[in-house]
């Protein structure tokens, strides 16, 4: 071998070769396995990543540089309403219009963004209804280019809410404005206010955005109420955490110039540091009506809704503030004559006219001198300044005869005419009560006196006043203690002198204040209502005397009874007298009913109706106190009755007074004329027999006769022995 050296160079360079091929493609063995991996990991790591966007409930979508899409989730598959293989590599207007069923820009409004960034967009569903999107778009790149990456969340759920907080609030606004109620809320640290609209609209104020001017706030405040209220505020402002609540009323300006009420209701809040007030929460409600019909009920509880004057509550307060150590004054009581007349003839219609007519008169009488005030009903009170007596007397005489003038009211003209009772301060009494009764006291004197006069208090008023009290105290429970009974009083004919009827004249024997004469309880019972049960009582005890008697085998003598007024105004009484005769088996032939002639001629027409019914039943009726009512012709020998008792006071003078005679033969002329008999009471002499009997009188009864007989006695002394009266002999 001649170059040995090149062939050991040739194989050593052939196996450097061989090792570096070797080495190479063992190189690209482990490069290619890595890249496997990588590629294996890549694709696990796609796989995992879709598989994550997969299952994100949002829709999530991805597009490339030239807006198709390269991914998609399901969920957005279900909004769009397409499977991949519909979305996968076409742009928006190319799915558009593949799908026609989809809305009109219902891809291009969620995906149509291609700037990074968050808008939020609702879209038309197919379905119909809106669905609200918060859509978020992210730009990026890779070695394949540029990409962008969608992500829409729905916000549907919160925009309802929201839209139903926001209904929510106006409906708030519209319950605060109809009920009149407006929030307010101060952060006082920063000195931030702001308020509901309705705390504005309620005065007619235009609603306030954002923070408002409290201060300009205050100055709506009406200057009598604003220090009150400045100081309440600052009160809490300088209070610790003890005191955190306040409350006032106040008048604040209305857009109209007008004020009206406000209640206003604070409670703080927050505190600082220092337990100060940092925030503080109110309300302000409008409350104008309603003090207005505080101020209405507060007005009416002390005044008469009628005429308008003050009230005895509200004269209560006045005296008390007028009276002082020097003073002097009076207190007149007035209540008018037979006010009830007037409503019972013309109406409560007129009779309210003729009030407002009297209190006008009272100011104009008192002036500025001195108060008046209405009682009640028919009853007002007068304050006047009593330091020069003969004034007040003059003064009282003049409101008397201005209360007793004319009236013309509508198209009627009449008088009427006033009771007065007067009490002086301090000389009768030093506080009102007092003053008033005894002003009571007084009146009541003036009107037993004869009506139309006043009278000033005197102690032996209130003697008398005391004993009307006691009386009628006593009086409740007379009937039920059975103190009163029953006289008889006998009638007799002049023409035959047998005794033909008697009258029923009750007495009281009280228990604890003896005998009680009638003339002083009768007055008392008519004025207290318990006139009706002891009419009834009389009624009944006279039903009841009279079986007793025929029981007895004693024939009795007809029964004269007195109707009151207040019976006689009941329909009902024909019916009453009828079922008690019907109770007790007593013919209605032994029963006569009198009804004085003042009674018979207030109301002709009732009376008519009343006595006919009595008529129809059998029972006699008579008028009683003839002559002194000055009847009606016209009316009187329209009334079926069949006797008139002349008056005593004609009988007592009809011998020494010319004019009494007359008035006496009169009334037996006219009764004779009218087919009625006549019986003549109080007769008490011989010379007053015997003029009536000359003058052609029936019957007569007094005490010439008889005094009033207890039920026995009368039995024994002129129902047993039916003897023949010689009542002409001494």
């Amino acid at each position: 071998m001649t170059y040995p050296w090149v062939t050991i160079l040739g194989y050593f360079l052939a196996l450097c070769f061989l090792l570096m091929l070797i080495n190479v493609y063992i190189k690209l063995k482990a490069d290619n396995r890595k890249l496997i991996q990588s590629v294996r990991r890549s694709e696990s790591d796609k796989h995992q990543l879709t598989s994550s966007l997969d299952s994100i409930f949002d829709p999530i979508w991805i597009k490339d540089k030239n807006q198709k899409y390269v991914y998609c989730n399901p969920s957005f598959e279900q909004l769009v309403g397409l499977s991949k293989v519909d979305i996968i590599g076409y742009k928006d207007e190319e799915i558009q219009s593949q799908h026609p069923q989809l809305t009109q820009d219902f891809l291009p409004t969620i995906t149509s963004n291609t700037e990074t960034g968050t808008a939020e967009e609702y879209i038309c569903l197919p379905s119909g209804s809106i669905d609200y999107f918060q859509v978020n778009t992210t730009n990026t790149h890779n070695k394949k280019g540029q990409f962008s990456v969608g992500h829409a969340y729905r916000t549907t759920p919160f925009k309802e809410r929201e839209s139903e907080l926001v209904e929510a609030e106006i409906r708030v606004n519209e319950a605060l404005k109809l009920t009149k109620v407006g929030i307010w809320e101060w952060d006082v640290t920063k000195d931030i206010w702001f308020a509901t609209p309705s705390y504005f609209t309620m005065l007619g104020y235009a609603p306030v955005e954002g923070m408002a001017d409290r201060k300009a706030e205050l100055e709506k405040i009406h200057p009598e109420d604003r220090q009150r209220v400045l100081s309440t505020i600052q009160s809490i402002l300088s209070s610790k955490k003890e005191s955190n609540y306040y409350k006032y009323q106040a008048r604040i300006k209305h857009i109209d110039g007008s004020y009206r009420w406000i209640g206003v209701r604070c409670i703080v809040t927050e505190f600082d540091q220092e337990d100060k007030p940092a925030r503080m929460l109110g309300v302000r409600i409008d409350i104008d009506e309603i003090q207005k019909a505080h101020d209405q009920v507060e007005w009416l509880a002390h005044h008469d809704s009628l005429t308008k004057l003050p009230n005895r509550v509200a004269l209560h307060k006045t005296f008390h503030q007028i009276i002082k150590p020097d003073i002097k004054l009076a207190l007149l009581f007035i209540d008018l004559d037979h006010f009830k007349n007037v409503n019972d003839t013309l109406g409560h219609t007129i009779g309210d006219q003729l009030l407002l007519t009297l209190a006008d008169r009272m100011r104009s009488l008192v002036g500025k001198i001195g108060y008046v005030a209405r009682q009640g009903g028919d009853e007002f009170i007068i304050l006047l300044p009593a330091k020069n007596e003969a004034c007040l007397i003059e003064k009282t005489s003049e409101i008397k005869d201005a209360l007793s003038a004319r009236y013309n009211i509508d198209q009627h003209q009449f008088f009427i005419t006033p009771s007065i009772g007067v009490s002086l301060y301090p000389r009768n009494g030093k506080d009102f009560d007092t003053l008033y009764q005894q002003a009571d006291t007084a009146m009541y004197h003036a009107k037993h006196a004869g009506r139309n006069r006043y009278a000033f208090f005197i102690e032996e008023m209130q003697a008398t006043s005391t004993r009307a009290l006691i009386l009628s105290n006593a009086l409740h429970d007379a009937l039920e203690r059975e103190e009163f009974s029953l006289h008889y009083q006998p009638q007799v004919s002049l023409i035959t002198g047998r005794v033909i009827g008697a009258e029923a004249l009750i007495r009281w024997h009280s228990k604890e204040l003896g005998a009680v004469s009638p003339g002083e309880f009768i007055p008392l019972a008519e004025e207290n209502g318990q006139i009706l049960a002891i009419g009834e009582w009389v009624l009944r005890e006279s039903a009841r005397q009279l079986k007793q008697w025929l029981e007895e085998g004693i024939t009795p003598v007809r029964i004269a009874v007195n109707l009151s007024y207040a019976q006689f105004q009941a329909d009902d009484l024909p019916a009453t007298v009828a079922g008690i005769l019907y109770e007790y088996e007593v013919p209605t032939e032994y029963l006569e009913l009198e009804l004085t002639e003042r009674i018979a001629t207030k109301d002709p027409e009732h009376t008519i109706t009343i006595l006919e019914s009595f008529q129809k039943l059998g029972i006699h009726t008579s008028i009683d106190d003839f002559g002194t009512g000055y009847s009606s012709l016209s009316y009187l020998q329209r009334f079926p009755v069949y006797k008139l008792k002349i008056d005593q006071s004609f009988v007592r003078n009809m011998t020494t007074n010319a004019n009494d005679q007359v008035i006496v033969g009169t009334i037996i002329l006219l009764a004779q004329q009218l087919g009625m008999t006549t019986i003549a009471e109080g007769v008490e002499t011989k010379a007053q027999l015997e003029m009536l009997n000359n003058i052609g009188c029936d019957d007569i009864q007094g005490y010439y006769i008889s005094r009033p007989l207890p039920a026995e006695e009368f039995k024994t002394g002129y129902l047993e022995k039916k003897q023949r009266l010689n009542i002409a002999d001494d």
